[in-house]
């Protein structure tokens, strides 16, 4: 340790502080400050010493460590660039996400609503294509001013032709017999109201869960809802059968409306196989909606077994949605 020269206090100075001009030497503290401004000269001729061997090291470095260097640089810079316009892009790509709130068939609109192009009256092909007043349905994407027909030989049921038609249930004697839960026989009922029944039958407009005690016996709901047939629209409910036994096909084809909706119509299928007893088929064409204040599937009795496929559902059914029903399985199949 470094011992320190000890200049003698004035007594007549009561400070701690003491000014000497002897060799120019001042005293503070009893340390001499021509020892710190050595002490800081030595400080200063490290430092550039430091900074000489800096220089002289960097100086023998080697151009490829220079070039290295530059290369990591640019690569560090290059990244931040590329992970910047990944960041952006990603951002970019959320917020022009659509929402996917509709279903397999049905289209968004601006609205935030599902829409089924190829049947509805005011979206027809389009969203925000409304058909005109001398259209009276959307079929296909296209307005029409009458349905086609899609059954071969259709037969319309005669106590509804050119009337409208409410809660109303009629006979039907077939050339063949169908057959659903084993039970078969070609007197049939059918239901304005979208079922089809192969024992006692319903009038019954309010719909609800399988099995239901409106009923007896074999069923198929089709649509059970509160339709309506408008006689002056074209609307009608046709059967026929087609084809050689034992391949031959029945069938029951429903053009109608909602309650107080003319323009929107309900188009659907019922088709039972001679060579495939126990299945019924629905196919829908237009429909109003979706089905979502109709019952969908088939029971045996009014105690059951029954098979739903949907009950009051949203956007359950769209254009050409294909529905077959395996009673002796008890399942069912969406084409």
């Amino acid at each position: 340790m470094r011992e320190w020269s000890i200049t003698q206090i004035n007594p007549s100075y009561s400070q701690d502080l003491t000014i000497s001009t002897n060799k120019n030497t001042t005293v503070w503290n009893d340390i001499s400050v021509q020892d710190i401004n050595q002490h800081n000269s030595n400080d200063q001729k490290n430092k550039k010493m430091s900074l000489n061997k800096l220089s002289q090291y960097c100086t023998s470095l080697s151009p490829f460590f220079y070039g290295l260097l530059i290369g990591v640089l640019t690569a560090g810079l290059v990244l931040a660039i590329v992970t910047a316009l990944w960041l952006t892009s990603s951002k970019q790509t959320l917020t022009t996400q659509t929402t996917g709130i509709c279903p397999s068939g049905f289209t968004e609109t601006p609205s935030v609503t599902c829409v089924d192009l190829l049947s509805d009256f005011n979206n027809c092909g389009s969203v925000g294509s409304v058909c005109l007043s001398n259209y009276t349905m959307c079929s296909g994407g296209i307005c029409k001013t009458a349905p086609n027909i899609k059954l071969s030989g259709a037969i319309p049921i005669s106590a509804w032709a050119g009337v409208t038609t409410d809660d109303n249930i009629q006979p039907v004697t077939l050339s063949v017999n169908i057959t659903l839960y084993n039970y078969s026989t070609n007197s049939v009922t059918v239901s304005s109201n979208g079922l089809l029944c192969l024992d006692s039958c319903t009038n019954a407009y309010s719909n609800g869960n399988l099995p239901t005690t409106n009923v007896g016996g074999p069923t198929a709901f089709a649509f059970w809802d509160d339709l309506i047939i408008y006689g002056s629209t074209g609307q009608m409910v046709y059967y026929s059968t087609t084809g050689t036994a034992p391949n031959r096909i029945t069938g029951f084809e429903y053009y109608a409306s909602p309650i107080s909706i003319p323009a929107q119509y309900y188009h659907f299928q019922i088709l039972f196989y001679e060579n495939l007893p126990n299945i019924v088929k629905y196919v829908y064409f237009e429909i109003y909606a979706g089905s979502s204040s109709a019952t969908i599937g088939v029971q045996q009795s009014s105690s059951g077994p029954s098979i739903t496929y949907s009950v009051n559902q949203a956007y359950a059914v769209s254009y050409n949605t294909t529905l077959i029903f395996d009673t002796n399985a008890g399942t069912y199949t969406r084409l």
